[in-house]
């Protein structure tokens, strides 16, 4: 018998895939979440068009658009970071440059030069897409303030290739006018964005007109606070407090500062998850020093757990000082919790104390606050070291190798030792400069303990 062979049957077409495409809207965009891997969010309207989401915890949304070419190499444009633009304009851009491509013009080279061609409004989107998010995030803030009340302001509309070395000063000297130092800032910003205008090729090399700006010269603060103006300073927030013209959430936290040295952001921005209670210690990860030292793991004296106490007592909020407290959302807002922020307003609350009838305090910020505190502890004979690792300050990277201070030694003993002093100032005790205070200690019984 002769075999006969069967022919195979034809292998199917793989079905072509096709991408999953939502009608997107302002809205839509809005309530995107983020993700764990890089995802785009198709336009069911607009060929190509879409939001690209990058993953982790402080992953941006950026509105995109992409084409094929000819020979089959798929395109992709970046249009703008979603928080800059609104959804309307990004789809009409993305709809412009669609056009454009249809009609044989390379859109992606189009998009290129106008942003080298572009202002200084442009090159700050390019800040905010591509640079902004490698700063800390208070120096995110802080950038961010300077270039919406400063910068933006002055120059926003002039074309970047032709900023002048006159133009940044003609700013320098108007903002000089009021705030020296924030002048200083300002340039330093614009300095760094021309930097980043030269690497995107938006103006030659070396032509940064930020580099040859006569800087004001910067006073360095040494003001400290007496006892009698801790007891002062304490006295006028109490009354503030009992007139119902300051909450009392605010003179806690600025005892907090006074008692435990941080700086002003630190214990704004202080959360509930880096407080242990157990352990006596508050943990920052993210702070001034941290790329050199690390996380800062510091002790809680007796009297910083007594205001974190009362601050637990119907504490909804991950952080110890919020904006606002949150309350339960209303049915039709579920999905979307009410924003949970650190507290905002202080130094309007800090003016409002100092400027009370017969206050007598001149001339102190709430960092003045910080400085007291390493005063104190040098002046009762804590080495200096000591006071700087309470502060969070670099103690150098030899040091930093070789000394590793336990938050429940050492440490603890001087932060104690400390905030009895400055507490007894601030109830008015008035103890002596370099003199160690015995806390008050009363048996069960209530016997006083000998001395």
């Amino acid at each position: 018998m002769v075999a006969t062979a069967t022919k195979a049957k034809p292998k199917a077409k793989p079905k072509a895939r096709t991408r999953a495409s939502v009608k997107l809207s302002q809205s839509a965009v809005d309530k995107l979440n983020l993700v764990t891997k890089v995802t785009r969010v198709w336009d069911s309207t607009v060929p190509g068009f879409h939001v690209r989401i990058s993953p982790g915890k402080k992953g941006k949304k950026v509105y995109c658009v992409s084409f094929q070419r000819p020979d089959g190499k798929k395109v992709n444009v970046t249009i703008g970071v979603c928080s800059a633009w609104k959804f309307d304009k990004a789809k009409e851009k993305a709809q412009e440059l669609r056009k454009m491509h249809e009609g044989g013009t390379d859109a992606r080279a189009h998009v290129m030069a106008e942003r080298k061609a572009g202002d200084l409004t442009a090159l700050v989107e390019v800040w905010r897409e591509n640079y902004k998010g490698k700063l800390k995030p208070r120096s995110r803030v802080s950038y961010e303030s300077l270039i919406k009340t400063v910068i933006l302001p002055a120059l926003g509309s002039r074309t970047v290739k032709d900023l002048t070395y006159a133009d940044v000063s003609k700013l320098h000297a108007k903002e000089s006018k009021e705030h020296e130092t924030n002048a200083n800032r300002a340039v330093a910003v614009l300095s760094r964005l021309m930097s980043i205008a030269e690497k995107e090729e938006w103006r030659p090399k070396s032509s940064n007109p930020c580099q040859d700006i006569e800087k004001n010269v910067e006073k360095s603060r040494s003001r400290t606070f007496s006892a009698a103006e801790l007891s002062r300073l304490d006295t006028n927030m109490r009354t503030l407090v009992d007139q119902q013209k300051l909450d009392p959430s605010a003179m806690d936290l600025i005892r907090f500062l006074a008692l435990s040295g941080l700086r002003t952001s630190e214990a704004k921005e202080l959360c509930w998850k880096s407080v242990d209670m157990a352990a006596n210690t508050m943990r920052f990860d993210d702070h001034k020093t941290s790329d050199d030292t690390g996380a800062k793991v510091l002790p809680l004296n007796t009297h910083l757990k007594e205001i974190l106490k009362r601050r637990q007592i119907d504490n909804t909020s991950a952080y110890v000082w919020p904006t606002l407290k949150l309350e339960p959302s209303e049915p039709e807002e579920s999905e979307k919790p009410k924003e949970d922020s650190p507290l905002v307003g202080l130094a309007k609350m800090w003016a409002r104390i100092c400027e009370i009838e017969g206050a007598n305090l001149v001339d102190v910020t709430p960092h003045d606050l910080r400085r007291t505190f390493m005063s104190i502890c040098t002046e009762l004979g804590n080495p200096i070291a000591i006071g700087d690792t309470l502060l969070g300050h670099s103690l150098g990277k030899i040091q930093d190798t070789y000394v590793n201070l336990s938050p429940d030694g050492i440490l603890a003993i001087a932060s104690q030792q400390t905030s009895d002093w400055i507490a007894a100032a601030l109830k008015g005790a008035n103890p002596k400069l370099g003199k160690k205070v015995e806390a008050a200690k009363k048996a069960k019984t209530g016997k006083k303990t000998k001395k």
